[in-house]
């Protein structure tokens, strides 16, 4: 049957059929791909005002009604405050990307400087990224990626500047 001479006329049963087969056939590859990979792509949350030693950081609750949570402040008038330390348990060795829920606090003002820069320090090495220097809001800035060992390591927040550094969780 056509209703045009060059236009065939599938059923409606033959059309959802195919139109199922393609769709699980997506799924399936999908799913393959995504088994294949999700253990390398575990994330590995830490909150940081979960740290075990907030040194000389702050759990500061300010933003709790945005954010849900609590976060780390950095308030030393100025002078850089003591670092604070956690240690992290990661399922295996790998390359990580790491990401920092932060902002730049005088951002919405545009005003000149960057006060609260803070560095991630893991296993006593910094990442290149200093944090805490774009973004109005709370986002997560990007920290690049790292090859990382399975098991234990430490992780720190170590202030530059002793004004208002804030970092919700890496």
């Amino acid at each position: 049957m056509q209703i045009h001479e060059n236009i065939p006329v599938v059923s409606t049963g033959r059309f959802i059929t195919r139109l199922c087969a393609a769709v699980i056939l997506i799924f399936a590859v999908t799913g393959i791909l995504f088994a294949a990979n999700r253990e390398a792509e575990l994330p590995v949350l830490v909150e940081a005002e979960g740290f075990a030693d907030t040194g000389g950081w702050v759990i500061d609750p300010q933003f709790m009604d945005l954010m849900g949570s609590p976060y780390l402040l950095a308030h030393g008038l100025g002078v850089p405050v003591n670092d604070a330390t956690t240690e992290v348990t990661l399922p295996k060795a790998g390359r990580y990307q790491i990401w920092v829920r932060t902002k730049d606090w005088v951002a919405q003002w545009r005003a000149p400087g960057i006060p609260g820069r803070f560095q991630v320090i893991i296993n006593g090495m910094p990442l290149e990224t200093t944090f805490g220097t774009v973004g109005a809001q709370w986002h997560w800035q990007d920290g690049g990626k790292i090859d990382l060992p399975k098991g234990k390591l430490r992780l720190a927040l170590h202030d530059l500047t002793g004004f208002e550094g804030r970092c919700d969780a890496v």
